[in-house]
């Protein structure tokens, strides 16, 4: 049993790395960011602060950020729907599906670097799949240690983007997943990068 928790929880580290609460609360806001250009769907990616963020990026050599998640305005003000573990929002909270202000995601508390991303030409398609991520968020879909891509029960963060647009018909990790060969773990996994690469993405903003 101690072997297992262990295991999962370098799995946990591994990858990514109820309602509206998350972005009813205010944060230092994070320094220029150019509100106005956001839309609904835009890909958010971060490059974490902790080990977490060097555990995945040590998986992936070649990437650059270690989680992402998805926008979406609410009240007029942007919010980012992501799965993650590791940041409960009370004690006891479980690691699920969040929602919280983009200066939050993006403080420096959490982020050492930050890209926003959009699905070029889908307008239409990028405002629904923030739809349907949002409706994740409100299903409390918790987060998937086991990183199954074939079970959409519970969900790690790239799987949550990867899940709301493919659902539009648009596939953004155009078949690529991550070979992982270390310690206690090995396998295929959709990460970051494997997002990140996709020729439909543009960027809009980085620090």
């Amino acid at each position: 049993m101690v072997r297992k928790i262990f295991i999962l929880g370098v799995v946990s580290m591994l990858l990514c790395p109820f309602m509206l609460i998350g972005c009813k609360d205010r944060e230092r806001e994070a320094v220029g960011l150019p509100l106005e250009l956001f839309h609904d769907g835009d890909l958010v990616f971060r490059r974490g602060t902790g080990l977490t963020s060097r555990v995945v990026l040590a998986a992936d050599e070649k990437g650059v950020y270690s989680h992402v998640g998805i926008l979406k305005q609410m009240d007029g003000k942007w919010c980012v729907i992501h799965a993650v573990p590791g940041e409960p929002d009370y004690k006891g909270d479980e690691d699920r599906v969040k929602m919280e202000p983009i200066e939050k995601f993006f403080s420096k508390k959490r982020a050492s670097k930050g890209a926003v991303m959009r699905v070029e030409g889908e307008t239409k398609s990028a405002t629904k799949a923030a739809e349907n991520a949002f409706l994740l968020f409100k299903a409390g879909i918790l987060f998937d240690h086991e990183y199954d891509l074939t079970d959409t029960m519970k969900m790690y963060c790239t799987e949550l983007i990867d899940h709301v647009y493919k659902k539009e018909g648009i596939d953004l990790s155009e078949g690529r997943l991550s070979r992982i060969n270390m310690p206690l773990l090995s396998g295929d996994y959709l990460l970051p990068n494997d997002i990140a690469q996709s020729q439909k993405l543009r960027l809009i903003y980085i620090f």
